[in-house]
């Protein structure tokens, strides 16, 4: 990642920490969205246990590229420079997509994705890399076929995958670029024995990162197969161990080594403490779904829609103003359904760790 880069966004995560103390000791709101999220598409063309985003019984309109330049140019008005992660379903499934992250660079707005990789050919590859990226990241659960293909319901997708990504990692090189390519598994209790490997399987495919997650109650697959069960503890700390040996020992693992120890906890259902307290989601959080309504959190309504309305009015307003107030009690906080989840943030330190780790691997 280039040092100009990274400078930027340490700048915006300073500003956004004293807005946030400003908010928490005086109640006086001046915050700002940082954790921006798109998601073009809920529609996905794999098949999940752990999710349910292929399976829904309907699926809300998408928004034209238009209107998704438009929006995002709008929120650029409100926050001023920021960086968009796209996510979905699977971005890909959007046909615009490559367009948008084109129009995204043209415009100078930072980006960002989350892909399951069944769409990386030299092509959108291509197209992907010269739209200059903040980090792809490919979700990958397993070091052998027989156990990704299982979990992501698509025979063939690991082999797919690995092809994919080394192809991303020849372009990214050739083409003088520096953005993470970071694999994502999700980790449950058909492939905890393979998380290990899954560390030399994502180097050797070309990723600079790893980064795990724990599965969370999503889905009837989840409790009924993936949920890790009272006999399987020990293997679950046999893993925990190799992992933390792993990355003590420089292998390029970017989950903190407090969330590794933290997943027994996390299996037996127990609230833990975040490492960032109260919630900041309300605080941070801006999620564009396909159809332009705003999420701050999935387990609150939207605060409004960015087709009818601007983003600074969206943010503001008295719907999101209010909510933010109740998210800071939120009853949910700590639970298995959010301390473990995309949206629970680090603190400064620690992303400022996962940048040093992200650099050393370009040096």
């Amino acid at each position: 990642m280039k040092l100009g880069k990274v400078v930027a966004l340490g700048s915006r995560r300073l500003g956004q920490e004293l807005r946030e103390a400003f908010y928490l000791r005086t109640g006086l709101d001046g915050t700002r969205p940082l954790a921006i999220r798109a998601h073009p598409t809920e529609r996905c063309n794999y098949r999940c246990g752990s999710c349910k985003c292929w399976r829904l019984d309907d699926y809300p309109p998408e928004m034209p590229l238009g209107e998704w330049c438009r929006a995002l140019a709008d929120l650029r008005g409100f926050v001023g420079p920021y960086c968009v992660q796209f996510a979905g379903g699977e971005p890909f499934v959007y046909k615009p997509f490559l367009a948008l992250v084109e129009w995204c660079a043209a415009h100078r707005i930072d980006w960002g994705m989350i892909t399951n990789g069944s769409a990386l050919s030299p092509a959108n590859v291509a197209r992907l890399v010269a739209a200059t990226p903040l980090n792809i990241d490919v979700s990958v659960d397993g070091a052998s076929s027989a156990v990704h293909d299982a979990s992501r319901g698509v025979p063939g997708s690991l082999v797919c995958i690995a092809k994919g990504l080394r192809t991303l990692r020849r372009a990214r090189d050739a083409a003088g670029g520096s953005f993470p390519i970071r694999v994502k598994p999700t980790v449950h209790r058909r492939n905890l024995h393979e998380m290990p490997q899954l560390v030399e399987w994502a180097v050797s495919a070309g990723a600079t990162s790893i980064d795990f997650s724990p599965v969370r109650p999503w889905t009837p697959e989840v409790g009924q197969d993936l949920w890790l069960r009272p006999q399987d503890e020990r293997a679950l700390e046999q893993a925990i161990e190799s992992l933390v040996a792993a990355k003590r020992a420089g292998a390029p693992i970017e989950t903190e080594e407090s969330r590794l120890l933290a997943w027994p906890s996390h299996f037996r259902g127990e609230w833990v403490q975040p490492d960032v307290a109260p919630c900041r989601v309300g605080l941070r959080d801006f999620h564009i779904l396909a159809n332009g309504d705003v999420r701050m959190c999935w387990e609150y309504p939207p605060i409004g829609n960015i087709r009818r309305s601007s983003a600074r009015e969206v943010w503001t307003g008295p719907v999101a103003s209010a909510q933010r107030a109740t998210m800071m009690q939120c009853a949910n906080f700590g639970s298995p359904k959010c301390a473990s989840s995309c949206l629970a943030h680090r603190t400064m330190g620690q992303d400022w760790k996962r940048v040093a780790l992200l650099t050393r691997r370009e040096l």
